[in-house]
């Protein structure tokens, strides 16, 4: 058995790769993945006074951002697509009715190839919103949704939302939310929302959020400016409320429910007034029907007048909640993330080049790894957002790493060192507890690789490179393999899967003179090379008869058979013939040809070396079925 204690640092990156019980470094720590600010957006035609930025959604690659006060508050919408990492505006949005004051764009909402635009200032505050649809990289106006029962001084279209063929449209004038459902290309009132509770100064409907069958609408003026939340949910065609919501240490004052945000079983619903302003959030979960305040939030460095939560965007395991007050108005916003059943803070997000007066966080949105934040008074109040995400990964290169890096083409059940940038935001191999028993895990602090579709075993990750075991049963041919770190997954890189990709051991560190020598080992784990080639690693030549220890990868099924990712238990015999030469000479004897045993997909050679001539540059070759073997390698044999 090779020791790997004794193999040289340059040859540790892959044997590290392949030994359960090679000695570990000290365990990093899982670390939350950084986000990082991505791009700064502004309107193409932007004016002074036009506040870009006053409202925003973000749904994937695409980012509706709403500019009310645009051309004397008739307002404006614009829409960003990501392609290539880059962000650029797509199409600029205006209602065919707009006229001035009607602040079209003063909510906006976005999922997928639909995105609502509320306009609450239309015919005298009375107010609509609009549905854009794209085809074909085009957005065009489908319809424009009023009221069946509005009047002046609704509101109607202060806060939208928007869900497939689902819209909320808050009227909080009213007191009132309305459900609208597309279908066959129309949007139909569905029906009329009002709290149980109601009275008309609450402002039911200031903000609204709806996800799947869930809605969620703020109530922020109730009780004193209090402020509650109510839950409302489909049953068939009917939505019901399911629940009040209200916080634990509510207070007069605190405007709960002045921003609100559903992703599935989670809600977050603002109390920027809180505690003289400062601010707080409340996170809250489903759990048997009933929903629970999970969580109070607040940011660290909060300060009276920051009004934190402002503004609050929830989705899957990530909040980001506004403070647009935060020093001197210059603002801030701050990402939660959800784990081990608690929301932490994970980072604090501010303009690169944020100044007093910006109101940085006037404006949230969070769709998976990326948010857009809306700094309106930016530029005297030209306005301008934010884009922060995660960085995505990149690949560079893959190969075998058999020889690291004479292989281009890899083999089930090989293993392979993935190269490139943001693959990782820890260093680590894995350790006995990533383990299932005999099982290799397939994902290693957040990070995972998948090639063709299927998942791989990953050893070792780091933000230049991860090593993983190629599954079993992935086929052959051109195969995309991507890289999965915080969530975001890496472009898909192609590469040629082989039945068998045989290669030798044989690191970079043992390549003397230009000339490569495999990693051979005696029984005592001293080296099969020239006495003293390599400084301070035990060596000395083999002599004819000698019974010398040689590893590789990618050579191919074994019986008893054992799936990649299964740690070897016991001895194996491979099945393919496999034959060894020294020079011309063949090997005397290969009495074990199978995989290592107590290592994962490293396969072990003993071989016994013929009689050569003395020399200190051996070619040793080999063949696998009727392949000969690619590598040029070389050993060492003294009579």
């Amino acid at each position: 058995m090779l020791d790997p204690v004794l193999v040289p640092a340059g040859a540790r990156r892959f044997v590290r790769a392949l030994a359960l019980v090679f000695p570990l470094a000290a365990l990093a720590p899982a670390a939350n993945p950084i986000w990082t600010e991505q791009q700064e957006l502004t309107a193409s035609d932007g004016f002074v006074g036009d506040q870009f930025g006053w409202s925003e959604s973000v749904s994937g690659n695409t980012a509706v951002i709403g500019a009310a006060s645009k051309n004397n508050a008739e307002g404006a919408a614009y829409v960003s697509v990501l392609s290539g990492g880059v962000w650029t505006q797509q199409q600029e949005l205006t209602a065919s009715d707009g006229a001035a004051d009607d602040e079209f764009g003063y909510s906006v909402s976005v999922s997928g190839d639909t995105a609502v635009i509320g306009a609450w200032g239309k015919a005298i505050n009375q107010g609509a919103a609009y549905v854009f649809v794209r085809s074909g990289g085009v957005w065009t106006e489908q319809q424009e949704l009023t009221a069946s029962d509005g009047a002046g001084g609704d509101g109607f279209g202060l806060s939208v939302s928007v869900s497939g063929d689902t819209a909320l449209i808050g009227a909080p004038g009213n007191g009132a939310t309305y459900v609208f459902v597309r279908s066959g290309g129309t949007w139909s009132q569905q029906q009329e929302l009002t709290a149980s509770d109601s009275a008309a100064s609450d402002y039911f409907g200031y903000s609204v959020s709806v996800s799947g069958g869930t809605a969620v609408i703020g109530a922020s003026a109730k009780n004193n400016y209090q402020g509650a939340a109510y839950v409302f949910v489909l049953s068939g065609q009917v939505w019901t409320q399911q629940q009040e919501l209200t916080a634990s240490d509510g207070a007069a004052d605190d405007s709960f429910g002045f921003s609100v945000s559903v992703s599935g079983g989670t809600a977050v619903i603002g109390a920027p007034g809180k505690n003289g302003s400062q601010g707080a959030a409340y996170g809250f979960v489903l759990s048997g029907g009933v929903w629970g305040q999970q969580q109070k939030m607040t940011a660290p460095d909060g300060a009276a007048g920051d009004s934190f939560g402002n503004s609050v965007s929830v989705s899957g395991a990530s909040a980001v909640i506004g403070a647009y007050h935060k020093n001197t108005d210059q603002g801030a916003a701050y990402l939660f993330g959800f784990s081990a059943g608690a929301w932490a803070q994970q980072q604090e997000l501010t303009a690169s080049d944020g100044v007093a007066y910006d109101y940085f966080g006037r404006s949230v949105s969070v769709s998976g790894d990326t948010a857009a934040i809306g700094a309106v008074g930016r530029n005297n109040g030209l306005g301008a957002a934010y884009v922060f995400a995660v960085p995505r990964p990149t690949i560079s290169g893959v190969i075998g790493a058999g020889d690291f890096g004479g292989f281009s083409a890899i083999a089930p059940g090989t293993w392979i060192e993935i190269y490139g940038s943001e693959l990782a935001s820890t260093t680590r191999p894995w350790t006995t507890a990533d383990f299932t028993g005999n099982s290799a895990p397939t994902s290693l602090d957040g990070v995972q690789v998948t090639i063709g579709g299927q998942s791989a075993f990953v050893e070792y990750v780091s933000p230049g490179q991860v090593n993983a075991q190629v599954p079993s049963n992935i086929g052959t041919g051109s195969m995309p393999l991507t890289v999965t770190s915080g969530n975001v997954t890496s472009a898909p890189v192609n590469v040629t899967v082989n039945a068998t990709e045989a290669g030798l051991l044989a690191p970079p560190s043992f390549k003397i003179g230009g000339n490569q020598y495999v990693v051979a080992q005696f029984a005592d784990g001293t080296y099969v090379l020239p006495v003293g080639l390599i400084a301070s690693v035990s060596s000395r030549p083999a002599q004819p008869g000698e019974e010398i220890v040689i590893y590789g990868i990618g050579f191919g099924p074994v019986v008893p058979n054992l799936p990649a990712g299964q740690i070897a238990t016991g001895a194996s015999q491979l099945s393919a013939s496999l034959e060894f030469s020294f020079g011309q000479t063949p090997a005397l004897q290969v009495p074990y040809a199978g995989l290592a045993p107590d290592y994962a997909g490293l396969y072990q050679f003993n071989v016994v070396v013929p009689p050569v001539p003395d020399n200190n540059l051996v070619p040793l070759t080999f063949t696998l079925g009727a392949v000969p073997g690619t590598q040029t390698l070389y050993t060492a044999v003294q009579q």
